[in-house]
């Protein structure tokens, strides 16, 4: 059974803009966040037949000890003799398409378990491919993995069309050990634990980006500006300095992602859902700030919407001097550094922590889609999880962030990442830049999730619509605005919660 599909928005392509382009990360890591326990196995199931009696030995000898059975996951066998075929549905292109289609080669190739992965990749957004799943799901054909943001996860779980990974996290023979576990970024792995299945595990990092502030660095010493802002109170008043509408320039470019609009109320204390995860709370005085900042930006004419259709419209617009600012994800530093070395006249650039109202309490929007596993057999379950597993070994996910420009997801892959991106050609004219990426590990430790939930799609289309009304068209009051998206977004969450939740 399939829940019906929740009305889609073109949020969802928003949010995954940011995986959309590859992204890249690695300073040498500061102190990482405090590793993160392995999920508890789960209890083995009880044996229905006790083991055929063994002739008793001799009684001169003692009895030779046997080995306990293997139970759950350790059960599973797979064989080379028998292989394993699993679908892997994706939607990465460019570098990013190639590095995932050689590595399944050799996986097919090298692994020891007859292993056969199948790769494809769905065209489009990722609403797209959200929307693919769910058909394949309601057909009874899902692909063995995909990718899926953690609301989406979710809402596939509720059904049961996802499954747990922590058994196989846990298991002694094809599990990880507490050493490699450490190794991931303790809030990568959080960030696929869902509050509304407690100690589940629904997906497995690969890719995670963050939403940060590109800053462009001759223009702002030309405004006498030494550095680039640490609050939201200088951005705002750097932006209205820029800002010369008469010459289509301005502060900052706005695209109306909500995630930079998630990342606003971040930088402003607040939340996008309750901390039990059983309301939306981006009505608070974080939200009220967070949309009044830029309804005075747009109204003071320091700001400027760049539209969905403008294809990397704050790319091309930020490299031809248009913008000062642009809210964006980390993923895009590569890009951007193509767009400006192309423009009429280069300049220095980089981005930075987005602003915070209070830079001692910073709080960062950190996103990503994960790798899910769907409901099939044991057999091809397991098999999904150990190509899982091998993506992520240290130097290959190096070479993912290298290819993909996504954060190496492993703390020991991050130093190579950082390296990948200091030798990179393209950095060559732009060291700020280069650097800027070696920083980007720093923010780790102070990484939000919005709202991983089941039905997060349709909310994030009424934040849009609100966020377009009252801040880019000047429309209705601030707080009752956000009131009315809040009750209805909580309206939406209890539709999808699970049954008892």
């Amino acid at each position: 059974m399939i829940r019906k599909l929740i009305p889609f928005v073109a949020a969802v392509a928003v949010l995954m803009a940011a995986c959309a382009a590859p992204a890249a990360q690695a300073p040498a890591p500061t102190e990482a966040p405090a590793p993160t326990k392995a999920p508890a196995p789960t209890e083995a199931p009880a044996p229905t037949q006790a083991p055929a009696p063994t002739e008793a030995p001799a009684p001169t000898q003692a009895p030779a000890p046997t080995a306990e059975p293997s139970t759950g996951v350790d059960a599973i066998t797979l064989s080379k003799d028998n292989p394993t075929e699993i679908l892997f549905w994706h939607r990465y292109s460019g570098s990013a398409q190639q590095f995932v289609e050689q590595f399944v080669e050799k996986f097919n190739a090298e692994n020891a378990f007859g292993i056969k992965v199948t790769v494809e990749k769905i065209d489009g957004s990722y609403a797209d491919l959200y929307s693919k799943i769910n058909a394949a799901i309601e057909g009874g054909t899902p692909p063995n993995i995909a990718q899926a943001y953690q609301n989406q996860a979710s809402f596939y779980r509720l059904d049961g069309n996802v499954i747990d990974l922590a058994p196989f996290i846990t298991s002694k023979k094809y599990g990880l050990t507490q050493a490699e576990i450490d190794d991931y970024f303790a809030f990568f792995l959080e960030s696929d634990k869902n509050p509304q299945f407690p100690g589940e595990v629904l997906g497995w990092p690969t890719s995670r980006s963050a939403a940060v502030l590109y800053v462009n660095l001759d223009w702002l010493k030309e405004l006498g500006a030494e550095a680039p802002p640490k609050t939201l109170a200088e951005l705002e008043e750097l932006a209205c300095k820029a800002s010369d509408p008469a010459n289509e320039r301005y502060g900052l470019a706005w695209q109306n992602d909500i995630s930079n609009f998630a990342a606003l109320v971040f930088a402003n204390g607040g939340r996008v859902l309750s901390e039990d995860a059983k309301s939306y709370v981006f009505n608070s005085e974080a939200g009220v700030e967070a949309l009044s900042l830029l309804k005075r930006l747009f109204e003071n004419k320091c700001a400027v919407e760049i539209p969905s259709a403008e294809r990397n419209g704050e790319q091309t617009r930020f490299a031809a001097q248009k913008v000062l600012f642009t809210m964006s994800s980390s993923t895009g530093l590569r890009f951007y550094a193509d767009a400006v070395a192309k423009s009429d006249k280069p300049f220095r650039f980089t981005y930075v922590m987005f602003p915070q109202k209070d830079p001692a309490k910073p709080v960062v929007d950190i996103y990503g889609a994960s790798w899910s596993v769907f409901k099939s057999t044991p057999e091809k379950e397991l098999a999904s999880w150990l190509f899982l597993k091998a993506f992520t070994e240290p130097d290959n996910i190096a070479g993912w962030a290298n290819a993909s420009s996504y954060m190496a997801v492993r703390k020991s892959a991050a130093p190579k990442a950082i390296e990948a991106v200091k030798a990179d050609e393209r950095f060559k004219d732009f060291p700020e830049a280069a650097e800027a990426y070696a920083r980007l590990y720093d923010m780790v430790a102070y990484g939000a999730v919005e709202a991983p939930v089941a039905g997060y799609d349709p909310v994030r289309k009424l934040m849009s619509e609100v966020v377009t009304a009252v801040a880019i068209k000047g429309e209705g009051d601030v707080k009752e605005a956000l009131d009315k998206a809040v009750a209805e977004a909580n309206a939406v969450l209890k539709e999808n919660a699970p049954s008892g939740y």
